[in-house]
């Protein structure tokens, strides 16, 4: 409780996943994220909306879930009328919070306030910062809302990692997503630079970090600068926060700890700055979104982009339909989701636990989830069977010579470990190393300089985290 009541809110660039990113988050998300950059670069601090609330909080037997989008709405709306009573779907107030940069704020005010009308029955949690809540005693173990380890089977495991308090081994929180990461390759600029559009071929020539390096400085080269492999490093950050590390942010003694492949990202870095070899954009950047669509000629452009799957189905543009060949890249690695959880002092446990079982444990619904808003959902059985019989996405990004974006995805999240997940990752994978890594790689310091100024900043935000 003592780290929970410490955590400080930083303002941080918004990623499109932050929002959700579904059919109706991933527009309004890639908005919201670069207005968060100019909101950061600018003196003044942007505005924080009002919640908009749908349904009377006060009402007898009132149910209030908590998000920061839509998204939810669409499961609300279009989905669990198959599984809830009339009567159980009218109780339901939901409360949008109206972004996530403000979200936790909001959220924990109300937290601390339980007599308050809008105290959460059911909140949903990003991936980032989902342990914050999960290692609380704000959430009760699902198994009280009577699921089972049988609901949950079929489940990719890491999203039942990032649920589940590794020190009491109970499960808080589910996913309804699933957000394996990838390579995604403009397939016209790889047949002119790298010479294939074939993804094993492709693979093979980005397998691992030095490859990924000799390759950037291929194209460069090669384009005379017009044409880069890569955007910017900033792309690889959750390549390497959400897939390469061995080690958490800190030890069980809470003293802060760099892992060996956050050195190696910013070695990384720091040689591709050196060759010149990507435009040195930040991802949500006007800059980096531009060049989505240069021709390589006239205007600038780049043949990959990080991706997984609600960035591949909302967030490339018409440049890349059909033009896209997805490849898993150096590292196997997760990026966004959502997911939810009942409070522990949630008004009623047993709406509480359908809602949770029909969102993300229930094969047929997450089937219509997945028909609804597009999501690759999490389970197994009903990627199985959107595999074989087709998406009901209203999505209508193909990749190149008809590559399944399912089907590249379906295996994509075995071998990805999130039991290094912890409440404050967000704000260190996405804030404070950023600036670690480009102090490092623009030689604005050297490298134990700009490790002993990322531990002071990690300290400075999170008080109870020792510097050694």
């Amino acid at each position: 409780m003592k780290k929970f009541f410490a955590l400080i809110l930083a303002l941080a660039m918004t990623t499109c996943l932050l929002a959700g990113c579904g059919n109706s988050g991933a527009s309004s998300a890639a908005a919201s994220a670069s207005g968060s950059a100019a909101a950061s670069a600018s003196t003044s601090a942007p505005a924080i909306p009002e919640n908009t609330i749908t349904g009377d909080p006060s009402a007898d037997g009132a149910f209030v879930i908590w998000g920061w989008n839509t998204d939810f709405v669409t499961i609300l709306e279009q989905v669990l009328p198959n599984y809830l009573s009339a009567d159980e779907l009218s109780r339901v107030v939901f409360v949008n919070a109206g972004g996530s940069d403000y979200y936790q704020d909001k959220i924990d005010e109300i937290l601390a306030d339980p007599s308050n009308d809008l105290y959460p029955d059911i909140m949903l949690l990003e991936v980032g910062y989902v342990q914050k809540y999960v290692q609380s005693d704000y959430l009760q173990d699902v198994s009280a809302l009577g699921i089972t380890k049988d609901d949950m089977a079929n489940m990719y495991d890491y999203n039942v990692q990032l649920g589940t308090d590794t020190a009491s081994g109970t499960t808080k929180a589910l996913f309804w997503q699933a957000t394996p990461g990838c390579l995604q390759i403009r397939a016209d600029l790889a047949e002119k630079y790298l010479g294939t559009t074939d993804a094993a071929k492709l693979q093979g020539m980005l397998d691992s970090w030095d490859k990924v390096v000799a390759v950037s400085k291929q194209v460069n080269e090669a384009s005379g600068g017009k044409v880069k492999l890569l955007s910017g490093y900033d792309d690889l950050k959750y390549i390497f926060c959400n897939g390469a590390r061995t080690q958490a942010w800190y030890d069980e003694n809470d003293t802060i700890v760099v892992d060996d492949a956050m050195k190696q990202y910013m070695d990384v870095s720091k040689q591709l700055y050196t060759d010149d070899s990507t435009f040195n954009t930040n991802q949500w950047g006007t800059d980096w979104a531009a060049l989505k669509d240069g021709d390589g000629e006239s205007t600038e452009a780049c043949i990959a982009f990080c991706g997984c799957p609600w960035y591949t189905y909302w967030c490339l543009t018409d440049t890349w339909s059909a033009n896209t060949v997805l490849i898993q890249g150096p590292q196997s690695f997760f990026w966004g989701g959502t997911g939810l959880a009942a409070t522990s002092d949630c008004s009623d446990s047993e709406l509480a636990g359908k809602i949770l079982r029909y969102t993300a444990c229930d094969t047929q619904a997450m089937i219509d989830i997945n028909s609804a808003n597009g999501d690759f959902v999490n389970n197994k059985a009903a990627i199985d069977y959107i595999d074989a019989n087709g998406s009901g996405t209203t999505s209508t990004f193909t990749c190149y010579n008809d590559q399944s974006i399912v089907g590249f995805f379906k295996d994509k999240c075995e071998g990805i470990n999130a039991s290094l997940a912890k409440g404050e990752d967000q704000k260190i994978c996405e804030v404070l190393f950023p600036v670690a890594v480009t102090a490092y790689a623009n030689g604005s310091s050297d490298l134990d300089t700009s490790l002993a100024n990322f531990k002071a900043s990690v300290h400075d935000m999170y008080s109870y985290l020792k510097v050694d």
